[in-house]
């Protein structure tokens, strides 16, 4: 499973600029625990945590000017390709200490990987997984046309064969969803 089949998409970033009163309430109000810091370019120049905000909203007077993003963030930042493995982004998020890591096409962040977003795979179970798979395959399919069934997390679609002209669309449904290691037909 690669960081795109995970990652929240699109993201909410910050600028070097942002207030902290008003990164915080990005926070409340989006639900991410991290936010990308972006500068004029658009590039990414950083990365906030709630815990970062936290602690500098608390550290501050209260009569001092506005502290800014650019202030308590992280900088340089851990980023990855969407493409990445799971595990080697897991691995990268330990490492750094980050409670997120953005992903990044290019120069533009296209999503961000939370700790959340992880343990949401790790406890992926089979049952959620087919249920996943079957809503997606069904939606796709305007009506229940085809059969799943998961083991270890690997799919087994029945009713199409992998020569068949829908199964690389119904592989790719499958492949997307959080959990799944494999897909089969027949």
């Amino acid at each position: 499973m690669h960081a795109r089949h995970i990652m929240s998409s699109p993201v909410t970033t910050v600028t070097p600029q942002t207030p902290i009163d008003e990164c915080l309430r990005i926070v409340e109000k989006s639900g991410f625990t991290v936010l990308p810091v972006l500068d004029d370019g658009h590039n990414l120049v950083g990365i906030v945590s709630e815990g970062d905000l936290l602690r500098e909203k608390f550290r501050a007077p209260s009569d001092e000017a506005s502290v800014t993003a650019s202030v308590t963030m992280t900088s340089p930042v851990v980023a990855m390709d969407p493409d990445v493995d799971v595990s080697a982004l897991a691995s990268a998020m330990l490492r750094s200490g980050l409670r997120g890591i953005p992903i990044m096409h290019e120069r533009d962040v296209i999503g961000i990987v939370t700790r959340r977003d992880l343990i949401s795979v790790l406890t992926m179970d089979d049952d959620h997984i087919r249920r996943e798979v079957q809503h997606r395959l069904d939606v796709y399919a305007g009506s229940p046309k085809w059969s799943v069934t998961v083991a270890d997390g690997a799919v087994r679609v029945s009713g199409l064969e992998s020569g068949d002209a829908e199964s690389g669309v119904v592989a790719a449904l499958a492949e997307t969803t959080p959990g799944v290691t494999a897909v089969e037909f027949g």
